[in-house]
C-alpha cells in the first residue's frame, strides 16, 4: 500500500516515519526542498524532527501531484490556514478510494469551518478520517507510549488508518465523533497558551494550574457542544487527554507564546521569534467569533485575547482569573 503524507513538519514526518517503519512504502510532500532533499539524501529532518533517523521507506518530494495522484491513504499535515490554498487544485483529480486523513487542527477566520470541514468539501466523494488525541510528535518519534483517537462514520477506514499506525507503542482508539474529536485537538492550543503564560510568571501552584485547567474543558465542552459534538468526546483521550499534553509539554508551540507574551513580547516580536504564530493563536479569534454568534461565554480565551492585543497585562489576567474566574 502507497502512504502519502502532504507535510513533513514535525507531526506529518513523525507519523509519516513511523508507517515507514511499520513497514509501508511512504511518499512525503514537503513545501520546502531543503527539508525534502535532506531527507532523501541523509534520512534526517533537522529542522523539524532533530535527531530522530528518518526510514528508508519515507522518501520526500516537492511534487503534491506525486504523492496526491499515486497514493491510497493520504495524511494531511499542513498548517490549516494554507488547507485550501494548497488542495483546491486537485478537486474532482483525486481518487474517490483514497482514504484521507487529517492531522491538522485549525479554523479558517472568513468560513469558520474547521480543517477537516474543508477537506471534506473539497473531496466530498473519498473516504475521510479525523486523528487526534494527546500525541507529542517529538515523544512517539522516540517511541513513548501514545494512544490516540481515529473518529469516523465506517468502522472499516477506521480499522484500514489503524493497520497503518499500530505499533508495541502507538495505538488508537475509535470514535464516530469527527467534529468533537477535531474540537478537542483544535480549542486545547488556545488554552495552551494560557499555561504557558502562568509558567512564564512563575506560578507553580498545583491548585492554580488544575484550576485553570478544569476552567479550560469547561469552555471547551461549552463552544463544542454548541458546534455539535458530543460531550463525552471531551473527556476522553481528544479532549482532557489532549488538553493535558499540550498544555503541560516543553514541546509545545503554543505554551511557549504564552511564556514569551509573560515575558512582556508583543504578537509581532513573538512571530518574530517563534518563526510563525502558533494554530493556538489562529484559532483564538475565529473561536471568539463563533461564541459571540453562538451566545457561549469563553471568558478565559477573551482575557487570552486582551493580554496577546496589550489590553491586559499577563499579571492582570492572573489576577482576573483569580478574582472572577475561581469564586
Amino acid at each position: 500500500m502507497n502512504v502519502g503524507i502532504i507535510g513533513l513538519g514535525n507531526l506529518g514526518a513523525a507519523v509519516g516515519n513511523m508507517i515507514a517503519a511499520n513497514g509501508y512504502a511512504v511518499m512525503g510532500w514537503e513545501y520546502n526542498p531543503a527539508v525534502a532533499s535532506e531527507i532523501n539524501e541523509q534520512h534526517t529532518n533537522s529542522r523539524f524532527l532533530p535527531g530522530i533517523s528518518i526510514h528508508p521507506n519515507l522518501r520526500a518530494t516537492t511534487d503534491l501531484s506525486t504523492v496526491l495522484l499515486n497514493s491510497q491513504v493520504i495524511f494531511i499535515s499542513i498548517p490549516s490556514a494554507f488547507i485550501k490554498s494548497t488542495l483546491q487544485s486537485y478537486q474532482g483529480q483525486l481518487n474517490p478510494q483514497m482514504m484521507i486523513v487529517n492531522l491538522a487542527k485549525g479554523i479558517d477566520r472568513e468560513s469558520g469551518l474547521t480543517s477537516f470541514q474543508i477537506i471534506s468539501q473539497l473531496f466530498p466523494q473519498n473516504p475521510r478520517v479525523m486523528l487526534s488525541g494527546p500525541s507529542i510528535a517529538n515523544e512517539f518519534a522516540h517511541h513513548m507510549p501514545t494512544v490516540v483517537v481515529i473518529a469516523g462514520k465506517q468502522i472499516n477506514d477506521l480499522l484500514l488508518v489503524s493497520h497503518l499506525l499500530e505499533n508495541d507503542y502507538f495505538r488508537t482508539r475509535f470514535s464516530d465523533d469527527e467534529i468533537g474529536v477535531e474540537l478537542g485537538g483544535i480549542l486545547k492550543n488556545i488554552y495552551a497558551i494560557g499555561l504557558g503564560l502562568l509558567d512564564g510568571k512563575q506560578i507553580t501552584s498545583i491548585n492554580f494550574r488544575a484550576v485553570y485547567l478544569t476552567l479550560a474543558m469547561e469552555e471547551i465542552t461549552h463552544i463544542g457542544v454548541c458546534m455539535g459534538a458530543k460531550i463525552e468526546t471531551f473527556l476522553y483521550l481528544s479532549g482532557i487527554g489532549d488538553l493535558l499534553a499540550t498544555s503541560l509539554s516543553q514541546h509545545s508551540h503554543n505554551r511557549r507564546m504564552g511564556e514569551l507574551l509573560a515575558q512582556g513580547l508583543t504578537l509581532p516580536q513573538i512571530e518574530k521569534e517563534m518563526g510563525v504564530a502558533p494554530e493556538g493563536f489562529n484559532t483564538l479569534k475565529s473561536m471568539l467569533y463563533l461564541a459571540e454568534k453562538l451566545h457561549v461565554a469563553m471568558p478565559l480565551a477573551k482575557g487570552l485575547w486582551d493580554v496577546i492585543y496589550g489590553k491586559y497585562s499577563a499579571e492582570k489576567f492572573i489576577t482576573s482569573f483569580i478574582r472572577d474566574f475561581v469564586e
